[in-house]
């Protein structure tokens, strides 16, 4: 290809990208660069996306090197990027240097490098840097409550919930799963009452927990106030606890019911 205009190259890159072959970006970035063909603003994000999906931090590295010599290491969206890339192969000292070069920080800078910290467990740097972060918007905060979920601490997570400016449902879905994988069934109960608004997945939440712990007339009574009360459908996922409650139970009727739901759904 010898057209020197970078534009045919991203297009290329993005076709890759939707198909999840992430190897030939970085294959196709080296021939690229080996016909002189400049990258800019949008080729980094998509190269270095690309490089942390395969893990290939050495290539990653490189990409860095370019971007620090053509002069976009201060540009939000390829920063993020590259903290990205560094967080997904656990070299966090990296993600933060990035972090601490992006000229304008906005709230995904925030939240990438937040998520860094996250992914690897350690929910105090995690908690410091958001505690700092000047614009918190609901996913923000969605991922730090997650965290503590993730780490077990299901107290801290509630704490932090109770204190959010705005919540969207899935902030009150993330505490109701939280509670309902760390055992406590009732302040699962108890939140899933206090919901503004339900949809599938909270109802997957409230039966999942009651499955999860072998409480398998409750699966089925919260499925039959699902059917009676509210206007939501169960999802495939319902269908399959819902189910292996009725298999535990021996409960043929329900079963049957269930069979036919799914069979209505899947035409």
């Amino acid at each position: 290809m010898p057209d020197p205009n970078v534009a045919p190259w991203n297009t290329m890159f993005k076709a890759y990208v939707q198909i999840e072959s992430y190897r030939e970006v970085v294959v196709l970035f080296g021939q690229m660069r080996s016909m002189d063909v400049p990258p800019n603003c949008f080729t980094f994000p998509i190269v270095l996306k690309s490089c942390g999906k395969i893990m290939a931090l050495q290539e990653g590295e490189e990409v860095h090197c370019l971007v620090l010599k053509v002069g976009f290491n201060s540009n939000p969206y390829v920063g993020t990027t590259l903290l990205d890339m560094y967080s997904s192969a656990g070299v966090i000292g990296s993600a933060y240097k990035v972090f601490s070069e992006i000229a304008v920080r906005n709230v995904v800078a925030w939240t990438s490098m937040i998520n860094g910290y996250l992914l690897h467990g350690d929910v105090i740097s995690a908690r410091q840097l958001f505690d700092l972060a000047p614009d918190r918007d609901v996913v923000l905060w969605n991922s730090m409550v997650s965290g503590y979920i993730q780490c077990g601490d299901i107290v801290a997570a509630r704490d932090l919930f109770d204190v959010m400016p705005n919540r969207d449902l899935m902030s009150w879905n993330t505490l109701l799963n939280g509670y309902a994988n760390s055992g406590d069934v009732e302040g699962c109960e108890k939140l899933f009452e206090e919901m503004p608004e339900k949809n599938v997945f909270s109802w997957n939440g409230l039966i999942g927990g009651y499955a999860h712990h072998g409480r398998f007339f409750e699966v089925l009574d919260a499925f039959e106030r699902m059917l009676k009360e509210t206007q939501v459908l169960p999802n495939d996922a319902t269908l399959v606890i819902v189910l292996s409650a009725c298999s535990r139970l021996g409960a043929l009727d329900m079963g049957k019911r269930v069979g036919e739901i799914s069979d209505l759904q899947s035409k």
